[in-house]
């Protein structure tokens, strides 16, 4: 029996097109802490001023704010192009907004905001329990159908919740995330020989590198209250990132739909304060070129500053400098 190969193309999609951008404010206090450009706030211990320190577990609630805003010069006419003809994006499309947890699978209400009404000026906000949420929270928003299309539209969105545009999701960290490098690199003992730590994979263009640490010394590696322990993960971080970081742009074959490449890429983001665009950018410019180089080399600079900024490094060396004198 033959076999009969039917391609089924992908309808239009066109990303970016509301700008998320938020706020957070905790019940019974007076605070209110922008998430950042690069879209990623570390709540863990973080720092208001010299005399308050947030720590998110000691609040049962965090309220999140939301604003919405078009991109830049775009038309909301323009979105008739994703439809099939005749439609009106006013009346069958919508945008969905949410928060979730991928680490619990806790999930806030969806709300449903007709595309008519969104401005900087709206407000939308959702109310977190601390106690049903770990590690990062997500807010996402899509633009999507609402109602079924009459007919067959081949390359155009013609069925309910089928979404035609995703924009670029904040997240916010509430809890440490201890393993090296957070949830993103892959760290466990093997046979170092007699190193005390090493890198291995590096010249595998698919797989992210593994780094392991001698099995002589899990039983002090797998503890979280040596302050050994803690000062030599300090002064290793670096040399890991940016060896990760040197794989990334000059070894890689970038996938996006590589989770694993894609968490790579968050990290860098976050540390560097850099935009995943411009990072996917630089990593598919000509390899070792010119333009590749400099830009590693600036990611690299931005990665040594802000490891130090993010994960407290210099409170974090005074504590352990303290502990040392007692």
């Amino acid at each position: 029996m033959s076999e009969i190969i039917i391609p089924i193309e992908p309808y239009v999609t066109y990303n970016d097109l509301i700008k998320i951008s938020g706020r957070i404010f905790f019940n019974n206090q007076d605070i209110e802490i922008a998430i950042p450009e690069n879209r990623h706030l570390n709540l863990y211990n973080y720092e208001l001023n010299d005399s308050i320190q947030i720590i998110p577990r000691n609040h049962n609630l965090i309220i999140i704010k939301v604003s919405l805003a078009w991109k830049k010069d775009f038309q909301l006419s323009s979105l008739a192009n994703l439809l099939p003809e005749g439609e009106n994006p006013t009346e069958v499309l919508s945008f969905r907004l949410q928060v979730n947890c991928e680490k619990t699978r806790w999930c806030s209400e969806q709300k449903k905001i007709e595309l008519s009404s969104i401005n900087k000026m709206s407000l939308y906000s959702f109310e977190i329990p601390i106690d049903e949420v770990k590690n990062i929270l997500r807010i996402q928003g899509f633009i999507v159908r609402e109602f079924d299309a009459k007919g067959i539209h081949p390359n155009i969105s013609d069925s309910t919740l089928a979404i035609i545009s995703t924009s670029k999701e904040l997240s916010i960290q509430i809890d440490e995330l201890k393993e090296i490098g957070g949830e993103y690199l892959p760290i466990g003992p093997g046979n170092t020989g007699d190193l005390a730590f090493e890198i291995s994979g590096l010249d595998n263009p698919f797989e992210l590198p593994k780094i392991f640490y001698s099995e002589e010394l899990k039983e002090f590696l797998t503890r979280d209250d040596l302050t050994s322990v803690n000062s030599s993960i300090l002064t290793s971080l670096f040399y890991f990132l940016d060896r990760y970081l040197k794989w990334l742009i000059f070894t890689c074959r970038i996938d996006l739909n590589n989770k694993y490449h894609n968490s790579l890429i968050d990290l860098f983001s976050k540390y560097c304060v850099t935009p995943k665009e411009e990072i996917i950018d630089l990593i598919q410019k000509d390899k070792y070129g010119e333009a590749q180089t400099k830009g590693y080399i600036e990611l690299s600079d931005k990665l040594f500053t802000g490891i130090q900024l993010q994960n407290k490094y210099k409170r974090e060396l005074k504590i352990i400098y303290k502990s040392e004198i007692k």
